[in-house]
């Protein structure tokens, strides 16, 4: 860092220390938007990485927050893409930073999975590993509200941006539904598994399906009647058992198993339209076997749609 730049932080500092947060806030914004209309790009980067470090060290997390926005406005207009590992990881550690249940966090993750959609190397999802990050965080800060619609609410967040985020996010969805599993003991645990395995099948991720699937199984108390191909048979559970041969289904060869998993759908689709999963097994025929039943047809892709909603 530069000599100007290093002075400029010092006197950012002076001010957070002597607790004009408000100044040394906007002044450190006038400074960076000088640097940005002159295209010195890594300066005005430099001044708010440093700049959100210290206001969140001083949990100043809303104006931290708007300087860790303008970084990613400045990611876009320098074209800097999420193969920019140094900048990635500066992103990430700045967003670890603020609280769980920290209000911005909405915003910056719409900000920055949009920055890294427009990278070539990305997925039409976004990066992995932010979704990961805000999928975490949101889990992880559900307990602090009171609300059960807020709970809710922020559930269906976190969850989408999990399914969307890495392996290490497999873990941290799946035992969290097991938790909730666990304190619904009257109903059918597939109702839980159920939206891992649906979500991760609608990306085609048979080894996110069988690994949640796997923990799952691992964390919860069933008892089976019986054991028999990879299938573990449980009493008045049988959304659960459909769940294991859905698992098995879907990794094979669709020329093969398109009749299997019609079969398994007509077996099973009282059970299915109970739940109010029929239509979502009914894409998943689609998807995978090219089958039109019921409205799979006019069905568009679930996780596609909830995604588009949460970039508006």
């Amino acid at each position: 860092m530069s000599d100007r730049l290093n002075k400029t932080i010092q006197r950012f500092q002076a001010k957070v220390d002597s607790g004009s947060f408000y100044e040394a806030h906007q002044t450190l914004r006038t400074i960076t938007n000088r640097y940005v209309k002159s295209k010195q790009y890594k300066e005005a980067r430099d001044l708010l990485y440093q700049g959100s470090s210290i206001l969140i060290k001083n949990k100043e997390y809303a104006s931290a927050a708007d300087l860790i926005n303008y970084l990613i406005q400045i990611y876009e207009e320098e074209k800097i893409t999420i193969t920019d590992t140094d900048s990635k990881l500066k992103l990430i550690e700045l967003i670890s930073n603020l609280p769980n249940n920290d209000p911005s966090l909405n915003d910056l993750a719409k900000t920055s999975i949009n920055w890294s959609i427009k990278s070539p190397e990305c997925s039409k999802f976004g990066d992995n590993d932010l979704h990961h990050l805000f999928g975490t965080k949101l889990l992880n800060s559900i307990n602090d509200e009171t609300d059960n619609e807020k709970k809710l609410n922020k559930f269906a967040i976190a969850e989408l941006h999990l399914v969307l985020g890495t392996f290490e996010s497999i873990p941290i969805y799946t035992n969290f539904l097991v938790e909730v599993s666990k304190s619904n003991p009257s109903i059918d645990p597939g109702v839980f598994l159920s939206r891992a395995i649906l979500n991760y099948s609608y990306l085609k991720n048979i080894n996110f399906v069988k690994e949640a699937q796997s923990i799952f199984f691992k964390n919860i108390l069933i008892e089976s009647e019986s054991i028999n191909d990879e299938v573990l048979y449980t009493e008045n559970q049988p959304l659960l058992n459909f769940l294991q041969l859905l698992t098995l289904v879907l990794q094979k060869e669709p020329q093969t198993n398109s009749q299997k998993f019609l079969k398994l759908f007509n077996n099973y689709k009282g059970e299915l339209k109970k739940y109010e999963i029929l239509t979502s097994v009914e894409y998943l025929g689609k998807l995978y076997f090219n089958l039109n039943i019921g409205n799979s047809g006019q069905s568009n892709n679930m996780l596609a749609n909830f995604m588009s909603g949460l970039l508006k």
